[in-house]
């Protein structure tokens, strides 16, 4: 099992995974399988985003279709869920929004926001990030081959964080997730088949690709031009 659960009540422990999900892919399944690996853990909630923030680039899958390749994998998987909350709000999709409301319905459950390692140095940064990171609490997932429990898994770095105190700052140290499998991108899966000339083959092959993802993504043609 994952490391031991802090010392609060974190019996009930939501794990969050959010994501533009462009297509979402098996490492995407791979982390969360690690967060249900955690003692506290009895669930992951899929958070497909709606609408990207102006200053990032857009998804190339319509909105509508990242959520139900998300709502095929979670209802294949026992222990994922999707929620759709920021597909009823307007604007931007900002995860300190999306963490206010789930806050609101969860109460005290610690809140746990599962976070990529190539995005760990940025968190600090994001929208209203003291706010954030007191209704939450950051997990990284480590990078492939990264043994669990070592400061290059935890991938935060305490300077960071000014606004959250020692204890809050020891909450983040301590839920840590164990190593998933290998490294698979969502714009790998999307690169390969922009350029494939037999996109069926492609789809039908590629390890990062859930079976239950291909049929929809071959039939809706978003990643690939060319016809097979």
């Amino acid at each position: 099992m994952g490391n031991p659960p802090p010392n609060d009540d974190s019996a009930s422990a939501v794990a969050l995974l959010g994501g533009v999900f462009d297509p979402p892919h098996q490492g995407h399944i791979d982390i969360g399988h690690s967060a249900l690996q955690l003692e506290a853990v009895g669930e992951v909630i899929w958070i497909p985003c709606a609408r990207i923030p102006h200053h990032k680039s857009s998804p190339v899958a319509p909105a509508e279709a990242r959520l139900q390749m998300v709502e095929r994998i979670c209802a294949e998987i026992d222990g994922f869920t999707v929620d759709d909350v920021e597909f009823h709000r307007q604007g931007p999709s900002y995860t300190v929004d999306t963490v206010r409301s789930l806050s609101q319905r969860f109460g005290d459950r610690p809140l746990l926001w599962i976070i990529g390692a190539d995005n760990a140095d940025k968190i600090a940064q994001w929208r209203s990030a003291e706010e954030l990171w007191q209704m939450a609490i950051p997990v990284v997932a480590p990078r492939p081959g990264v043994a669990a429990g070592t400061t290059e898994s935890t991938a935060l770095v305490r300077e960071d964080f000014p606004f959250i105190d020692e204890e809050r700052w020891q909450q983040f140290l301590r839920w840590q997730l164990p190593p998933a499998s290998g490294e698979i991108s969502s714009s790998e899966i999307r690169s390969r088949l922009a350029q494939a000339e037999e996109p069926r083959s492609v789809i039908a092959e590629h390890p990062g690709i859930p079976e239950i993802l291909r049929d929809f993504l071959l039939q809706g043609g978003w990643y690939h031009t060319s016809s097979d």
